[in-house]
């Protein structure tokens, strides 16, 4: 019995420090890097009739999330913090017309129309992103 309060003893403890280390935050690289499965998944889907079932809406939306949620976490110096707030404006414009506008242009058939947003102002917007993410090393 007393091994086994030990036992329990070193699991709370364990537990405990790890709850308590901060948790790292996010890069500029983290959220590069997680740009080119948003522009995928949306390309597949764009290309592809056959890929516009809910999985690959939920990819769609999932990966976008994940370049969202990291933006959260990202911290910089204060000097920076302008071009971060410039960054994550354009990515929530992105995203409000990823969502929409192209999602239902692409699942209403309108490829064309569709297209036109993603290679337009959409792709100026997502290399507006990986501009200042390369900017804010």
């Amino acid at each position: 019995m007393l091994h086994s309060v030990k036992g329990w003893c070193s699991l709370a403890l364990c537990l405990s420090l790890a709850l308590a280390l901060p948790v790292a935050a996010a890069t500029t690289a983290d959220v590069r890097a997680a740009i080119g499965p948003v522009r995928d998944s949306l390309m597949t889907m764009l290309k592809n009739p056959d890929k516009r079932g809910p999985d690959q809406q939920t990819l769609v939306k999932t990966s976008a999330d994940k370049v969202s949620s990291l933006l959260r976490d990202v911290n910089v110096a204060a000097d920076k913090k302008a071009k971060l707030d410039e960054m994550k404006k354009i990515w929530a414009e992105f995203n409000r017309v990823r969502e929409t506008q192209v999602v239902p242009l692409i699942l209403a058939g309108n490829t064309a129309e569709a297209e036109k947003l993603v290679t337009g102002e959409q792709k100026e917007r997502l290399m507006a992103v990986i501009k200042l993410c390369d900017e804010l090393k």
